[in-house]
């Protein structure tokens, strides 16, 4: 009796670990690219990961936020190394932005489109 209750305890453990573990990839990758807002931001350094074979390219702002900008399919965006050769240091934009900035799981904000400020 004491074996089989251990066993389903277990069980018990496992299943709901599994639901835990879904739900917190749905919320990242789902919740967080239907947070779109427009912000200001001046550049201060660019970071080109292609070459390390990631898809994705850093943009730190002045502020110390640091964005992403990768494609997003989910926004029909498909232009990141575009926008990131857009860019120039020192200068300040209008960006517009989706996701939400996470930091517990590393998650930054993802540029998807861009604005010279006058």
């Amino acid at each position: 009796m004491k074996g089989r209750l251990k066993d389903i305890s277990g069980e018990v453990f496992v299943v709901l670990g599994t639901i835990l573990v879904a739900l917190a990839f749905f919320m990242v990758f789902t919740w967080g690219d239907k947070a779109v807002m427009m912000t200001e931001i001046t550049v201060i350094k660019k970071i080109d990961n292609s070459s390390a074979g990631n898809s994705d390219y850093r943009i730190i702002s002045e502020s110390g936020e640091e964005f992403t900008v990768r494609n997003a399919e989910s926004q029909g965006f498909y232009a990141a190394s575009k926008v990131f050769r857009m860019l120039e240091v020192g200068r300040t934009y209008q960006v517009l932005v989706t996701g939400r900035r996470i930091p517990l799981f590393s998650i930054k904000r993802n540029i998807i489109e861009a604005i010279p400020s006058q």
